[in-house]
């Protein structure tokens, strides 16, 4: 039996689709970029480059060039080397990138809610830490609302 992968992380499939097309690093919000994984350091760093007009956008071989000799170049080339063997349909790419986006912001927001839902167990919320935690529920709501329109 072969051994079971574990899943890919939301930051995972997301610098495989900006390896794939570098001018989509553009669109990543940077706030949701976690710097606690080496995935999420080269999405950065990716993202950085692409907002001051320094990342090649010429391709995948032109992004390996440009991070060469950088903490993220053989993290780059294994993503890189994955696009061969994963099975990305043309027409769902788009569709898969504003879904890990989607999933993205949904998990930021899901921890928001769990540290303010500890801290009013522990101590108790004051009036704009209670407005803030029904803001991020209502948030958490509707983003779960155009995951479903976007699935029909």
């Amino acid at each position: 039996m072969t051994p079971r992968q574990t899943p890919q992380t939301a930051l995972e499939t997301l610098l495989k689709l900006v390896v794939q097309h570098p001018v989509w690093a553009a669109r990543l919000p940077i706030d949701l970029l976690s710097d606690h994984s080496p995935e999420g350091r080269a999405l950065i760093a990716i993202t950085d480059a692409m907002s001051v007009g320094d990342l090649p956008t010429q391709g995948v071989g032109a992004l390996l060039e440009h991070y060469r000799d950088t903490p993220h170049a053989d993290l780059l080339a294994r993503m890189a080397g994955q696009l061969a063997d994963s099975a990305f349909d043309d027409a769902q790419i788009e569709h898969l990138f504003n879904d890990t986006l989607n999933k993205l912001e949904a998990d930021a927001i899901s921890r928001q809610i769990d540290v303010l839902t500890a801290r009013e167990r522990e101590s108790g919320l004051n009036p704009a830490e209670r407005r803030q935690l029904a803001e991020l529920l209502l948030h958490k709501q509707k983003l779960r609302v155009r995951a479903k329109v976007s699935d029909s």
